[in-house]
């Protein structure tokens, strides 16, 4: 791809190749821009930058052909097909305020009509010609989205995640660039999708970490969608029942206008929330007995129960109870997990984070006892638990082992979209923007860790999945009920979420910060570094980082990662922390200089992280 020329050439003649042609499909200057800023601002080769903007065909030069309509037709809108429903007041001063230009904060609790706000401004968006990119943070997620904007628009819908095929990603990439498509719904990397006539940006769930790429680019979709809605001159909409920190301060700056849906429509009821203490009751697999009250409660109504565990597997932990052994991976600082037997597979230790196995599971390694014990519940040991006492209604796993297999998450939906009694157990598969009517009880079965965690975000990250959660709980026109497990019931903190609400438990947490100087009221930047040899990554930072500083940017550091051993590697963290980002990248070139004259091994790989979503 040329990005611009020389008057004079800096390398020998012999080594400049000609231009023979110019092929369709490069990027219009608006994204270019965009892509040039990301490259700048993440400290990434502007080469690899445009390759995560354009799809794979496209980069080659192979076109993908549409179908019937002419290149460069637009998009035509047939009919929109109005709900029987009336705005709130809330619902209608927020649409009022956005204008044609802007960032904009939608707080909405569960429940309160987010989507239907989304769709109104679509609307308008499509009757004056202008295409709208929607971002959702999951392709799990991507389907029901399609189906609620089909079942209100007559226009043409083009889709991009990393589920589809190259021809299907070039096909739709196309289709918005020609302007053929009135709305491109896509995951992170769609923020990059060119819109012949752009319109308007909508963010789905923003506060989501899946909006930032954790893999060599590390960009955050949200933070360009923002950029690009004031490169293309369109308002962006940020929405979310729990929005991130950041984007709440930016709004307290004035960055951002804001609105905010405190109420469900009169007809749905708020979850309710109760704690159960597990500091002064027995848990087994998981469950309390007041949580199995609840539940056969639940199902005796002709109701559904959705139980939430962020740990995969059967148990997290096989400890031998003669000596202390615990099975633990040979390449990473980590316990291997324990999963049991399925319908194509033996009972294996797993390693969540390298992804070795051992299937060595009769004695213990150290003292070859056969006391082995497993300790702690992941998913698969509650669906067990459940099965055997609830019997009768159908118990669904919902998690990364139990959908990998194409159609099998449709198929789960599908069946608890039938309406009868039913229990779910999963991950945070089921807490992402899914609409169960029939669920009228939550539980989160394990909170704790995020207390203890040295991860500065746990707190906010446990706060969102808590209510985010909590609101698959009485969406229909039944009241819904969510118990929170935990040995930590006094935390001051989670009283303040349960009983007052998200935004004065964010306000406690921004106070945290702001008192800390942690983001978003300082800027990091995070430089990683790893070798096969514990000392290779250390020697490497500490060179880097050379001698303290005098000026408000400060590099902290090299410290371990809070894995440091991952995948046969050793891994250490840099901080750069700075008051303004002015600073820190200030701070970060000069970094990143001295890094690249460093003549290090070829074993050793470092990578740059702008706004680090977490530590690990």
């Amino acid at each position: 791809m040329v990005l611009g020329r020389d008057e004079a050439a800096q390398v020998e003649a012999a080594r400049i190749k000609e231009v023979e042609e110019t092929l369709e499909g490069g990027l219009p200057e608006t994204l270019l821009k965009l892509c040039e800023w990301a490259a700048g601002y993440y400290a990434h080769p502007i080469g690899e930058v445009l390759a995560a903007a354009l799809p794979a065909l496209v980069r080659q030069g192979r076109e993908a052909r549409l179908p019937a309509q002419a290149p460069g037709s637009a998009f035509t809108l047939t009919a929109v097909r109005q709900p029987n429903l009336r705005l709130t007041d809330e619902q209608q001063v927020f649409i009022d305020s956005v204008g044609d230009t802007g960032a904009h904060l939608l707080q909405g609790i569960t429940g309160s009509g987010k989507t239907e706000v989304y769709l109104r401004l679509v609307e308008r968006a499509l009757q004056a010609g202008r295409q709208t990119l929607v971002l959702v943070p999951e392709i799990g997620l991507t389907p029901q989205t399609v189906g609620r904007f089909r079942e209100r628009f007559d226009v043409e819908l083009a889709v991009l995640h990393s589920g589809l095929s190259d021809k299907e990603r070039a096909l739709a990439w196309l289709q918005a660039a020609r302007g053929q498509a009135g709305i491109v719904l896509g995951t992170r990397s769609a923020v990059f999708t060119p819109l012949a006539r752009p319109g308007l940006i909508i963010v789905d769930e923003e506060h989501d970490g899946s909006f930032k790429q954790q893999e060599g680019f590390h960009y955050n979709a949200r933070d360009l969608a923002v950029l690009r809605g004031q490169l293309e001159s369109m308002p962006v909409i940020l929405g979310s029942a729990t929005p991130s920190l950041e984007s709440l301060a930016n709004a307290q700056r004035g960055r951002y206008g804001q609105g905010q849906l405190s109420r469900r429509p009169a007809s749905l009821q708020r979850e309710r929330y109760e704690i159960i203490n597990t500091a002064q009751l027995p848990v087994t697999d998981g469950l309390s007995h007041p949580l199995r009250e609840a539940i056969a409660a639940t199902i005796a109504a002709g109701n559904q129960a959705l139980l939430f565990i962020n740990r995969r597997g059967y148990a997290p932990a096989l400890l031998c109870t003669a000596c202390g052994w615990v099975a633990s991976c040979r390449h990473c600082d980590a316990r291997l997990t324990y999963h049991a037997r399925g319908p194509a597979e033996q009972a294996r230790l797993y390693c969540h984070h390298c992804g070795s196995a051992e299937r060595r599971l009769d004695a213990c390694h150290a003292c070859q006892s056969g006391a082995l014990k497993l300790v702690g519940a992941g998913t698969q040991r509650v669906e067990q638990r459940l099965r055997a006492l609830f019997g009768e209604a159908p118990v669904l796993r919902i998690d990364r082992d139990s959908t990998r297999r194409a159609g099998a998450l449709a198929e789960a939906f599908a069946e608890v979209g039938k309406g009868g009694p039913a229990i779910l157990v999963g991950t945070q598969m089921l807490a992402k923007g899914h609409h169960f009517p029939r669920v009228t009880l939550v539980a989160l079965l394990d909170i704790d860790p995020a207390f203890y965690t040295a991860d500065f975000r746990a707190l906010e990250r446990l706060g969102q999945t808590i209510l985010q959660v909590g609101g698959r709980a009485g969406r229909a026109d039944q009241p819904g009920k969510v118990l929170v497990q935990t040995g930590l019931a006094q935390h001051p903190l989670l009283r303040l979420l349960l009983e007052e609400g998200y935004a004065p438990f964010a306000e406690a947490l921004l106070a945290e910060r702001r008192a800390q100087g942690l983001p978003p009221y300082s800027f990091d930047a995070l430089i990683r570094a790893s070798s096969p040899e514990a000392e290779g990554a250390v020697k490497f930072l500490l060179e880097v980082a050379g001698e303290p500083g005098t000026g408000p940017a400060k590099a902290l550091g090299p410290v371990p990662a809070l894995m440091e051993r991952k995948a046969g590697r050793y891994r250490q963290h840099l901080l750069l922390r700075a008051p303004s980002r002015a600073a820190l990248h200030q701070l970060l070139a000069e970094k990143v200089r001295v890094a690249e004259a460093i003549k290090a091994p070829r074993s050793l790989r470092w990578s740059v992280d702008v706004d680090p979503y977490d530590l690990f």
